[in-house]
């Protein structure tokens, strides 16, 4: 059963985003399966008392959202990732509805890898991370 758009079907261009809300949840889970119980994330008070909202949700925990990316949207699950490439620019928080964008930016035809420029959007306005992601295409 074939998933995902072959390479020769992915353009230039292409894009994908899908929404996610942050949840209590999913942010403690995420600190159990990472075991970073660093006060940053998991204290409100530590986290005001140095500059912050509340506590900031975890970076990485962002990141995984890209699995999702390109194994659900673009390419759709017809990729491995052989590199990824992000900055954290903003924190999130606890709550935040998240974006995650991706776009082609470019592709070889002789090794079957495409770039994929990456984009973390929250609450809509606020770009918290991006960077390029290189995936190689399975068929």
């Amino acid at each position: 059963m074939k998933k995902g758009r072959s390479f020769q079907e992915l353009k230039i261009g292409d894009k994908a985003e899908f929404e996610v809300i942050i949840t209590e949840e999913m942010h403690g889970n995420f600190a159990e399966l990472s075991g970073d119980k660093s006060p940053i994330h998991t204290n409100s008070e530590f986290s005001k008392q140095n500059g912050f909202d509340n506590k900031i949700g975890y970076a990485f925990l962002l990141s995984s959202f890209l699995s999702r990316l390109y194994g659900e949207y673009l390419p759709g699950g017809s990729s491995i990732c052989l590199k990824q490439e992000l900055k954290f620019i903003k924190p999130y928080f606890v709550g935040d509805t998240v974006i995650i964008r991706g776009e082609i930016v470019n592709r070889s035809e002789s090794t079957k890898i495409a770039d994929i420029k990456v984009e973390i959007v929250r609450n809509k306005t606020e770009i918290v991370s991006n960077g390029i992601g290189t995936v190689k295409l399975l068929f």
